[in-house]
């Protein structure tokens, strides 16, 4: 199985992901040039005039006054590291960042294989080969350059680090995923809701204020002011384009209520959380190694906290939903690996396919990552309030399927 898929990758995967890296997008009113790798281009430019001491955010005024943003709508603590990639030529620069997130995501395949059972690392290895080779988020992300696979190495690399009782790194990795692209934040449902783990909130806490006082030695003050009054909140108002994966897609001909339902849908993921965490006990809420085995229910509940964070957040293009790869395979394998209802795991397999599926211009087909991530976040709703009524009858009774 496992050389089939290598050899998958190797004659059809790497010509189409070349192809992906390489494609040129042509220059339209928004782009005055022809350009590879668009969303790594606004990562460079900011790398570009931060090196140069200009704004990170604004270009200047249009002939009306008003201000035009730039494409750069993350947040400016990690602004230097973009200078000294920006230091590059832009071919090599892009070639350095595809180089930088594929070995970022073999290195965290391979700690989640080792993280499973030795009788479960190869079902997850080839589940996570599988649907990485047929994902076209990934295919996307390629094409545009983001850097979501950076943030899911982290959010991943993160609960590993805490599951195997090292609260400080775990901390760090995922102060380091939220001042990349704030949405992490919203992890701190698992960490704080579902685990009580208070001592994390203050490490978190911490490593974030130290990576922010630490970029105010390189970065502007007023960067950070440019950033919370102009950028958020445009992110957050969410876009009624097709591109977006977000159940704010449908409400973005209004800002305020595009927010008040972010806001609200969050809210209802950490109330749901929050229900989570009554029902079971602290041993079985307990993040534990390895994968798949007695902490499953608890390993749910984060893939859960995880999926949810994409169907709620303002924009959500196809290229993040590489978040969803690895955690799925990650999924598969523990259902698999114990007695598990076959109509449950059809229903996983179609969220997991879909959340990896390529995007069509016609109704429904235009949203399949949102529906395959609301099919998913349901199966793990249900899953974890009723670990009984998805496990097959000769199933162990207990807390945990």
């Amino acid at each position: 199985m496992l050389f089939l898929l290598l050899a998958f990758g190797w004659n059809y995967w790497l010509p189409t992901a070349k192809d992906f890296f390489n494609h040129v997008t042509l220059a339209n009113e928004y782009r005055p040039a022809d350009l590879q790798n668009i969303d790594f281009h606004a990562y460079y430019t900011a790398g570009q005039r931060y090196n140069s001491g200009k704004s990170l955010y604004v270009y200047g005024n249009d002939p009306q006054g008003l201000p035009v943003y730039s494409d750069y709508i993350y947040p400016p603590t990690l602004a230097p590291v973009l200078g000294l990639i920006a230091r590059l030529s832009y071919d090599h620069a892009r070639i350095l960042w595809l180089i930088l997130y594929g070995l970022s995501y073999l290195g965290l395949l391979a700690w989640m294989a080792i993280s499973f059972p030795r009788p479960a690392r190869f079902t997850f290895l080839a589940l996570a080969l599988l649907l990485t080779l047929v994902s076209f988020p990934l295919l996307d992300h390629i094409l545009k350059g983001q850097a979501d696979v950076f943030i899911i190495c982290l959010i991943l690399g993160s609960f590993l680090a805490y599951a195997s009782g090292r609260r400080l790194l775990s901390a760090t990795l995922l102060a380091v995923a939220t001042v990349l692209k704030v949405s992490p934040v919203f992890l701190l449902f698992y960490y704080l809701i579902f685990q009580r783990d208070w001592r994390f909130l203050i490490l978190y806490a911490a490593a974030c204020l130290l990576l922010v006082a630490a970029s105010l030695f390189f970065v502007p003050p007023g960067s950070y002011l440019d950033y919370g009054l102009n950028i958020l909140p445009q992110v957050s108002s969410g876009t009624a384009t097709n591109l977006n994966q977000s159940l704010l897609r449908y409400l973005a001909f209004s800002p305020s209520v595009a927010r008040l339902a972010s806001i609200g849908g969050l809210g209802l993921l950490a109330v749901l959380i929050w229900l989570l965490s009554r029902r079971y006990p602290p041993a079985v809420r307990r993040s534990l190694l390895p994968l798949g085995g007695e902490g499953f229910t608890s390993q749910m509940v984060f893939i859960l906290n995880l999926a949810g964070i994409l169907i709620f957040v303002g924009k959500a293009w196809p290229a993040a939903y590489v978040w969803l790869i690895l955690p799925t395979a990650w999924l598969l394998a523990g259902l698999i690996g114990r007695p598990t209802k076959p109509a449950y795991l059809v229903a996983v397999t179609l969220a997991a396919f879909l959340v990896g599926a390529k995007n069509y211009g016609f109704p429904i087909l235009e949203s399949l990552n949102l529906w395959g991530n609301l099919l998913l976040v349901g199966c793990l709703a249900f899953g974890s309030f009723r670990p009984d009524r998805i496990a097959s009858p000769e199933a162990q009774s207990g807390g945990a399927i």
